[in-house]
């Protein structure tokens, strides 16, 4: 299932989607959680740490299904599920930031977003991983 979750993410990636509506879409598909085209558009400006340089996409599409599934699937989380997802992906990345990401990829895999791609993929495993790790039964 993680496997499934990180190639869903990655092809999305591959088709166009952003980090964060890739890791959103690839978590809709696993588990169900009805998100609509305007969530997944208002996920659009995520891109490339706001645009900014600022936080990942793809950390903020893993956050952005912690508070859907919460809300769709009536899983009861608290917000230290939020900070352990960022700390789980800092130690993974060694940082949530999109600039510093950026900085570590080689010329190839920044020009051709192959890079980001990886990330947002591991990123969907990280998400995946965390509700492993809490045993959080999702509802059909």
């Amino acid at each position: 299932m993680k496997s499934t979750m990180q190639e869903k993410a990655a092809n999305y990636f591959a088709k166009g989607y952003n980090c964060c509506q890739s890791v959103l879409l690839a978590a809709n598909d696993l588990w169900a959680l009805e998100i609509s085209p305007d969530v997944i558009a208002s996920a659009h400006f995520f891109r490339e740490g706001m645009g900014a340089g600022c936080t990942c996409g793809a950390l903020v599409g893993c956050e952005m299904a912690l508070g859907i599934i919460q809300q769709r699937k009536g899983v009861s989380l608290k917000a230290k599920p939020a900070c352990q997802l960022h700390d789980n992906f800092v130690k993974a990345f060694g940082s949530s930031c999109c600039r510093v990401l950026r900085k570590k990829q080689g010329v190839l895999e920044r020009a051709t977003n192959q890079g980001c791609k990886k990330i947002t993929a591991q990123a969907a495993g990280i998400l995946y991983d965390l509700f492993e790790e809490l045993k959080v039964a999702m509802p059909a």
